[in-house]
Order: structure tokens, then C-alpha cells, then sequence
């Protein structure tokens, strides 16, 4: 009996002790459930800042809103970071965003990242010709293009297996934006460039040209455009996965055909 008191105060503190450590363990768990839940309720994408009217200077257009719409659905907010196209490439291989956009599906892209099953798109490019040229009507696809001809195009965009197997016939003109290329045509400084319809549009009337300007020739390829997810971020199929479904539910509430040029 000299020794209760004792083994009650010893019992006590082992019980406080012990619903100290479950309450620690409890506040671990769910600040740790928290900061996971923060990783993966927003999203930074790289987006290029030259492909209006899907991407501008700001990196807002057509294509920005088709994501930010796709990942609201399921309740993840976007955050952009804007870079010329070549650098949205090289940052997204080596994992530093999750992914970016707006990146044809082919076999040269394939091999580096991953994607999801839903596009984002489909936009057509074609072959542009200085107004000068008399021999376009000539060419019914890149097959009848001569060789040498000298070819703008975007550093580092995609253009389609079928410009993968001919490109080694042109001179390919490389320069970073659809503007250069434009001027480019107009001064017979290119022989041709291939850019996408309606990119090339919007470019033509945001310079202030006449639509005649520069010819329009055969078509290039029609592109399937994703945000491409990087192999070496812990969360890109995660990501994949979200952006898929908000993608299938906006365009199954109609939400989608809204977004796209008409």
C-alpha cells in the first residue's frame, strides 16, 4: 500500500505519455496527408509563348484554356511558366515541371515523354510560299516539293512523320517564331515554311498583311497536340491521368466545343 500512490502516478504519466505521442503521431500524419494533398492540387505546365491563337506571348490562347478548364474539373488549379517552345521541351525532359504543352504526338516525342490518352487538339499545318511563287498550284503534297528548297520552320516544333522522312531533301531554315517566318516569305529570304493554318492566319492579320500575302500550298500533316509529361517527374502520370479525365468530362458536358475555334 506504501507504494501506490507511486505506481498511480507512474501509471498516469505512461497514460499522458501515451496520448501525447498518439496526438503527435495523429498531427505527423495529417500535416504530412496535407502537404501531399497541396503537391497535387495545383499543377505548374510549361507553355510556349508563339503559337496564337493556342499559346501567345503570355502563354494564354485556346490551348491554356482547354487545360485550365480540364484540371478545374477536377479540382486542381493551373499555374503557367512561359518559355520560348525549345525550352518548354528541354525543361520538361529533365523533370523541372511536370509537363508542358503544346507538343505533337510522334514517334520523336514518344521516346522522350509521356502522354496522356485524351489531346488537347487537332491542328492542320501546311506549306506556305512567297506570293511570287507561279509553280504552287504544281505541288499536291511534300512529295513534289523539290529538293534543296529552303524550308522555314520553328526550332524544335514537331511537324509529322511525314516531314521526318523528306526533311532531308530541304534546306531547313530554323528561327523562333511565326513572325520571322512571315517576313521571311515575303522577302524571298525562304523559299517556303510550313506552319499551322491557323497559326498562320492569326499571324497574318495580328501583322497587319493582306491574306494574300503569302501563298498557301499543300498540307504538311494534321497534328494531335498534348501536354507532354516528364519521365523524370515522380508525378507526371499522376497529372496525365487528372488531365485525361477533366478532358473527357469537359468534353462531355459540352464545355469543350466552346473553347475551340469556329
Amino acid at each position: 500500500m506504501i507504494f501506490a500512490p507511486a505506481f498511480f502516478t507512474s501509471m498516469f504519466s505512461l497514460k499522458r505519455l501515451t496520448t501525447i505521442t498518439v496526438f503527435m503521431l495523429l498531427l505527423i500524419i495529417g500535416s504530412t496527408a496535407q502537404a501531399d494533398n497541396s503537391k497535387t492540387n495545383s499543377v505548374v505546365l510549361a507553355v510556349e509563348d508563339s503559337w496564337p491563337p493556342y499559346a501567345d506571348a503570355n502563354g494564354q490562347g485556346i490551348a491554356t484554356n482547354i487545360v485550365q478548364q480540364a484540371f478545374a474539373a477536377v479540382g486542381i488549379k493551373l499555374f503557367l511558366k512561359v518559355s520560348p517552345y525549345a525550352r518548354v521541351l528541354d525543361i520538361v525532359e529533365k523533370g523541372l515541371v511536370v509537363g508542358g504543352y503544346n507538343v505533337t504526338r510522334q514517334t520523336s516525342t514518344e521516346e522522350k515523354f509521356l502522354f496522356g490518352q485524351q489531346a488537347l487538339l487537332t491542328a492542320s499545318a501546311s506549306f506556305y510560299f512567297p506570293a511570287s511563287n507561279c509553280q504552287v498550284f504544281k505541288y499536291k503534297s511534300i512529295a513534289d516539293i523539290p529538293d534543296g528548297t529552303r524550308v522555314g520552320i520553328i526550332i524544335n516544333y514537331e511537324y509529322g512523320n511525314s516531314f521526318e522522312q523528306h526533311k532531308h531533301r530541304f534546306k531547313q531554315v530554323r528561327v523562333s517564331n511565326q513572325t520571322q517566318i512571315i517576313n521571311m516569305l515575303k522577302l524571298n529570304r525562304i523559299d517556303s515554311a510550313i506552319m499551322f493554318d491557323e497559326v498562320a492566319n492569326y499571324t497574318i492579320k495580328s501583322m497587319g498583311l493582306d491574306e494574300k500575302s503569302i501563298k498557301k500550298g499543300p498540307l504538311n500533316h494534321t497534328s494531335e497536340i498534348y501536354v507532354a509529361f516528364s519521365r523524370a517527374h515522380e508525378n507526371a502520370r499522376f497529372f496525365a491521368d487528372k488531365l485525361d479525365q477533366g478532358l473527357l468530362y469537359i468534353k462531355e458536358s459540352g464545355q469543350y466545343a466552346k473553347l475551340l475555334p469556329h
